[in-house]
């Protein structure tokens, strides 16, 4: 695991307490021994996670069934680290999840705005009071596949993370974001940037499955 990719984020079990509401809860999970080495399986391998305490967001349905929309395992913290490093300027974010990457970019001084577009109301209210208290942020209700920013919205950064597993089948979700989207990119800025998380991993994941069954 690189040991940057923990540095960079704070530990979430830490900031956010186990907490529900409406069909958005928190809860802890300890890791340690063979759990930990064990902790995240992604395309054959297992990948570890230092021993500790760490967060996981989910969400019910309405018939009764959770789903793990984020955790701050060492997995997701490597795929989220990449927009820390590259976010200035004005960020728009889809998917507020634990709101794990919005601490060092909000500390980040070349950043001067973030905007987060984030679906479920419940996740607002249970992870917002814990993210840090400043002008930078603003925080919209919305589905970002319905939502569209004001004509004149320019963005420096852009970055989709509202997928809670990794299947091929959201390439086609992620073409259409990137479709969309691309207008509101700053394009005169040579360092503006969009991905969606995981959809680098996810196109080599295609490739090779493609070039094995060929």
């Amino acid at each position: 695991m690189d040991d940057q990719a923990m540095v960079a984020f704070p530990r979430m079990a830490v900031i956010l307490p186990e907490a529900e509401r409406g069909l958005a809860r928190v809860r802890h999970l300890t890791l340690e021994g063979e759990a930990a080495r064990r902790a995240s399986y992604v395309a054959g391998e297992y990948i570890p996670t230092p021993p500790g305490a760490y967060a996981l967001l989910f969400l019910e349905s309405e018939s009764g069934s959770g789903t793990c929309m984020m955790s701050d395992l060492s997995y997701e913290r490597s795929t989220c680290l990449e927009v820390v490093e590259r976010a200035h300027g004005d960020v728009l974010i889809a998917g507020l999840g634990l709101g794990m990457i919005l601490h060092p970019i909000l500390e980040k001084p070349e950043v001067e705005s973030v905007t987060v577009v984030e679906k479920f109301p419940d996740v607002i209210a249970l992870i917002s009071p814990t993210l840090p208290k400043t002008s930078k942020l603003a925080i919209v209700t919305a589905d970002i596949f319905e939502w569209t920013p004001p004509p004149s919205a320019r963005f420096d950064v852009i970055w989709f993370d509202i997928w809670p597993d990794i299947a091929l089948a959201r390439l086609a979700e992620m073409t259409e974001l990137h479709r969309r989207f691309a207008p509101h990119l700053r394009a005169e800025n040579p360092a503006c940037w969009m991905e969606s998380w995981h959809r680098q991993e996810s196109e080599r994941i295609l490739a090779h499955t493609a070039a094995a069954s060929a």
